[in-house]
């Protein structure tokens, strides 16, 4: 029974990343970004092409390339999902390797769990994106580079896997480099260890080694950067020199409630042992300088900062476990206090990526009597979201040959479901003989945000009778109208 309860702690952690992150994880349709990480060229294009046409790095898009070997049209959601999921619950396993090599188990798992019910992690899971890949192969960079703290046999292979992985996580996306200060401070340690090597061996070492990381980002990067279209360097421009973006907005629309606070709280708390957490503090402070400063919507990027704030939080955790537990009295409160924490941020994840009785961050929804009230932010993504695209796509498939449609949804996720003999009609500009029916869907809460079709609310298409209607629940989801040339010409007028 004791080694049990001992044991209890870390079979929660287990229990908790399992089930945020293959729970119902094939419910929802293809978001946005989803399908453009889809391995789809156009006619004629080859691999090499099509990798260099794209904003991110390749990683994703080979992960997707031999999912689409097994599932082609990429219609099972689940399936092409798990492999990012896989990739969300490894990080938190290794996570809580490489912590433990340098902080110790208790801090190892704390910052673990934090990690595991964070709103942003968990997102990253349950979705086909590259920032699973990017965190799992950071993570594995700093946990090979510094095995050989545990164990001698790693002193040379660590560094070479470490550093291999570290390639694999830039190759994903640019966010990967911002694991650079720890990286620097464990080849220091590893450098000034003289237990290891002599000194002109491991300079060898560390010049072949950063041979490798060269080669690995400059064999796909110089001809990216080469070949890279207008388009994306405009995208690139927006991101640096529009209107900044509110991160804390971004953060609690992941993290609600309490937790910002809690975050706050314990931050704060950790910097009493700053000696400790001084390389922590370092690596939490580049990626944040460059996402609040010299990015002006780093969006969810801020994921690159709050990895080494789980560790720092962790510490606060610790912190405020010794000022209590001076006094004995409160003890067992706040041990009570603690689970309950624990559970509180595992049950507010799970009601918001888990559970679809109602769709966070599209409706509101409630959780333990306080309302989550819906977001109207359009870079939400990975929560709950089932408009029933692909009986929409089959049922107009089979009431006409070709056509015309309108929707208040985003374009790349209508273009993906919708049968490609039917056309955009915003995207046409010749479509003026309107022969053939258009087909308006109606998509409520959208995730466009916009839930008008030609300017005009969704009150005015009740006048029209939809000829299929599609529902969660009991709630109306989606609606799709029948139009004549004639009926959609005088709507235009």
């Amino acid at each position: 029974m004791k080694k049990l309860i001992k044991a209890f702690p870390l079979i929660y952690l287990i229990f908790v990343t399992l089930w945020l992150r293959l729970i119902n994880l094939g419910y929802s349709d293809y978001q946005g970004d989803e399908i453009k990480a889809f391995y789809r060229p156009e006619a004629g294009q080859g691999i090499s092409e099509f990798l260099f046409s794209q904003r991110k790095g390749p990683i994703q898009f080979f992960v997707t390339y031999i999912i689409k070997i097994f599932n082609p049209n990429y219609n099972n959601e689940f399936f092409v999902r798990l492999p990012f999921a896989v990739a969300g619950i490894l990080a938190i396993y290794f996570f809580y390797k490489f912590v433990k090599l340098h902080f110790g188990e208790k801090i190892a798992l704390y910052s673990a769990f934090f990690m595991a019910t964070n709103g942003l992690f968990v997102a990253f899971a349950r979705i086909v994106q590259y920032q699973s890949l990017v965190i799992l192969f950071s993570i594995l960079a700093l946990y090979f580079l510094s095995l050989y703290i545990e164990n001698e046999k790693w002193r040379v292979s660590g560094l070479y896997w470490g550093i291999t992985f570290w390639g694999f996580s830039i190759l994903a996306h640019f966010d990967g480099i911002f694991i650079a200060p720890f990286v620097c401070y464990v080849l220091y340690s590893w450098y000034t260890n003289k237990s290891i090597l002599s000194k002109e061996v491991k300079v060898k070492h560390l010049s072949f080694a950063l041979v490798i990381l060269v080669g690995m980002i400059a064999i796909f990067y110089v001809p990216f950067f080469l070949s890279v279209s207008e388009s994306t360097k405009e995208y690139w421009a927006s991101r640096i020199s529009t209107r900044p973006e509110d991160s804390i907005s971004t953060f609690k629309i992941y993290n609600p409630i309490f937790v910002i606070y809690l975050y706050a709280i314990l931050g704060a708390l950790s910097l009493s042992n700053i000696k400790k957490t001084f390389s922590i503090i370092v690596w939490f402070l580049f990626p944040f300088v460059a996402m609040e400063v010299l990015v002006s919507q780093p969006g969810t990027h801020i994921y690159t900062y709050i990895l080494p704030f789980c560790i720092l939080i962790a510490y606060g955790l610790e912190r405020l476990e010794f000022l209590v537990y001076r006094k004995s009295k409160v003890n067992f409160k706040f041990l009570s206090i603690k689970a309950v924490m624990c559970l509180l941020l595992f049950l507010l994840a799970h009601v918001m990526f888990v559970d679809h009785s109602k769709e966070y961050a599209w409706e509101d929804k409630n959780f333990l009597m306080i309302e989550l009230p819906k977001k109207h932010k359009q870079s939400a993504f990975a929560f709950p979201y089932y408009r029933h695209w692909e009986e929409i796509g089959t049922y107009i498939k089979t009431v006409d040959e070709r056509g015309y449609y309108l929707t208040n949804e985003k374009k790349s996720i209508a273009r993906y479901y919708v049968p490609t003999e039917f056309k955009n009609l915003e995207l046409e500009a010749e479509a003026n003989d309107l022969l053939e029916y258009t087909y308006l869907i109606h998509i409520k809460n959208p995730q466009t945000r916009n839930e008008k079709i030609l300017g005009k609310e969704p009150s005015y298409w009740e006048q029209y009778e939809p000829v299929k209607t599609f529902s969660n629940n009991g709630r109306i989801v989606a609606k799709i109208y029948r139009l004549s040339g004639n009926e959609l010409e005088k709507i235009r007028q």
